[in-house]
């Protein structure tokens, strides 16, 4: 035996046995020294990575490998302990020289998957996880990976199925738990994914995600004050955890709790300043309260949520127009770009006059449904189709390119600055002929009703059951579908327990904007959830009853502790506290004691 390998024997039984501190001195002075020994590199390697010198540790593996350059198993765990130190383009490096010497194997195909997904390349992600045709038995760890990119796809069902074999592989692996549980979320199945974080809690009561996914779902479900319980405990193990302190804000947020959503708000942003869902939360509840200047100094962070952010059109050229740097001169050409979602289009639209009597050239970009209704009711023709200068060339022609709901600082300073007058108007011939095709039921109360939304989980989150709405239903009110989307297995419930909907086949609640505003303006009360028609029946001054399931759910323009919109003064807003029974029998004896409905506020 050559007197290197028994120094290395030395050092090892050192190591194991006695000191490991005196081996691990002895071997880098043995390294020094033969510096080229695959042998004394290797020992190296292996003490290094075991005392946590992953430094040491990847440039022994890079010796060795400089003599055995093909060797996969060397190559395998050096890329591992850069991707352990989170230098993914190094690791991918070594990846790459593995797949050139054997392009099937399996663990680099599925590590580098791994690795593109924590780069947020998804697309290269997908392709590499999917060359592995079949996972192996028990590499939950494969399976795991593949659920975390179907999830990212928004293919939940697949993700679904993918966490749940990884859980059935090991019981154990904490993260396939979390992950099920958010994609959970996703399918709005909030029970059942508290019921898996409740399982990922039994098998580690201090995993700081296991605790944030806990206090999201019960965020979710309106239990606040049991979510902040959980978010401290989580605090307690994590205090300088941003998402943790920003999550416990917009709690205080939804509560309406100013003073401790403040506090909050303050380390959270302390630590990250561009956390814009939680500058958009804090903003919200400052427009609650009636705090415009600062509501408005923090309302375009809603475009920078990355989930918002991605939908927007030409959002690299607007941007400069964001925040402070918004300076719209009247004198020169501006365009004013929609928002995403129709409901909040209609809601940025009651400062439309106000940019139109002050603003002299200028064109605003809109849902083509709504150009003609635009048109109409502010007598301007300077309404183009979503799109028309945004998604071309043409946006260079103007001088300004701002968002509508960006505007609204300039015209609304003040409570008072929110007049509420009725702003849309519906076309008269459409009105008279609903109003006759209504006729025949003069005597009866005309009550239109809408029960859900339907946008992912605040969809879910703000909706409610037409079994919920059954109360209304009495002999001198006649209910008048205004529920867009299929509403078939809804009427064959209510005819099976001899309820009568009245529904408008020929009606095309969700395209047929004109037509719909034409049946509300023939109601005497709408009874809705918060969804587009909502705002519809807000714009045109009907008088509206409004309500907010959870306060997880419900935006900046319905407010359930004054009971109001400052938007739209002909809206009655309504939190459910206790029960959705009891809130319909409130709304019952609304309707009983009213013969004309006045919300005004």
């Amino acid at each position: 035996m050559s007197s290197v390998e028994n120094k290395l024997n030395r050092i090892i039984n050192t190591f194991n046995n006695v000191d490991k501190v005196v081996a691990y001195k002895d071997i880098k002075n043995l390294s020094a020294k033969y510096n080229k020994n695959i042998s004394v590199q290797n020992v190296l390697f292996q003490i290094a990575k075991k005392v946590g010198d992953i430094d040491t540790a990847i440039n022994a593996l890079r010796k060795i490998l400089l003599v055995e350059k093909n060797n996969t198993s060397y190559l395998s765990q050096l890329y591992k302990l850069l991707l352990g130190k989170g230098l993914f383009d190094q690791a991918l490096e070594i990846i790459g020289i593995i797949l050139e010497i054997d392009n099937k194997n399996y663990d680099a195909l599925r590590d580098k998957s791994y690795i593109f997904f924590l780069k947020n390349d998804y697309i290269n992600a997908k392709k590499f996880i999917d060359k592995i045709i079949n996972f192996k038995d028990d590499d939950y760890f494969g399976y795991n990976i593949k659920g975390l990119i179907h999830l990212k796809n928004n293919n939940f069902y697949e993700a679904k199925n993918h966490f749940e074999q990884a859980i059935k592989i090991n019981s154990k692996y904490i993260d396939s738990y979390n992950n099920l549980g958010v994609c959970l979320l996703e399918l709005e199945k909030l029970n059942e994914a508290y019921k898996v974080f409740k399982d990922a809690h039994d098998i580690d009561s201090d995993n700081v995600k296991t605790l944030m996914n806990l206090g999201n779902v019960l965020s979710l479900q309106d239990n606040i004050l049991e979510a902040i319980k959980i978010y401290n405990k989580a605090l307690a193990l994590d205090a300088n955890n941003q998402e943790i302190l920003s999550n416990i804000a917009i709690c205080y947020c939804r509560e309406g709790k100013d003073k401790e959503a403040k506090i909050y708000y303050d380390k959270a942003i302390k630590i990250n300043p561009n956390d814009y869902k939680l500058k958009y939360a804090y903003c919200t509840l400052q427009l609650k309260l009636n705090k415009f200047f600062t509501s408005w100094k923090l309302f375009d962070s809603r475009l920078l949520i990355e989930k918002n952010k991605i939908k927007l059109n030409n959002f690299e050229f607007v941007k400069n127009n964001l925040f402070d740097n918004l300076k719209v001169d009247p004198k020169k050409k501006l365009l004013i770009l929609r928002e995403q979602g129709i409901g909040e289009e209609i809601l940025f639209s009651s400062i439309y006059q106000d940019i139109i009597d002050n603003y002299k050239d200028i064109k605003i970009e809109a849902d083509k449904r709504l150009i003609p209704i635009f048109t109409r009711s502010f007598q301007n023709n300077n309404f183009v189709e979503d799109g028309f200068y945004s998604k071309n060339s043409k946006i260079s022609e103007f001088d300004n390119v701002v968002y509508a709901g960006s505007m609204i600082r300039f015209f609304r300073k003040r409570k008072t600055d929110f007049t509420n007058k009725n702003y849309l108007s519906a076309r008269n011939d459409i009105i008279d002929e609903y109003k006759k095709r209504l006729s025949s039921y003069k005597e009866k109360l005309k009550v239109g009703i809408s029960w859900k939304s339907i946008i992912n989980i605040y969809g879910s989150l703000k909706s409610l059951s037409i079994k919920d709405f059954e109360p209304l239903f009495t002999s001198d009110r006649l209910i008048i579908n205004l529920q867009y989307g299929n509403v078939d297995n809804d009427k064959e419930y209510l005819s099976s327990q001899n309820k009568y909907l009245k529904i408008f086949n020929d009606l095309d609640l969700f395209n047929d904007i004109e037509s719909c505003m034409g049946l509300l303006k023939n109601l005497d009360l709408f009874i809705t959830v918060s969804n587009s028609t909502a705002h519809f029946a807000g714009a045109l001054g009907i008088p509206t009853i409004l309500i907010c399931p959870k306060k997880s759910s419900t935006y900046f323009y319905w407010n359930t502790s004054s009971g109001s919109s400052i938007w739209y003064k002909n809206i009655k807003v309504l939190g459910i506290e206790n029960s959705v029974t009891k809130t319909i029998m409130q709304i019952n004896n609304i309707v009983d004691k009213n013969n004309e409905f006045n919300f005004s506020n």
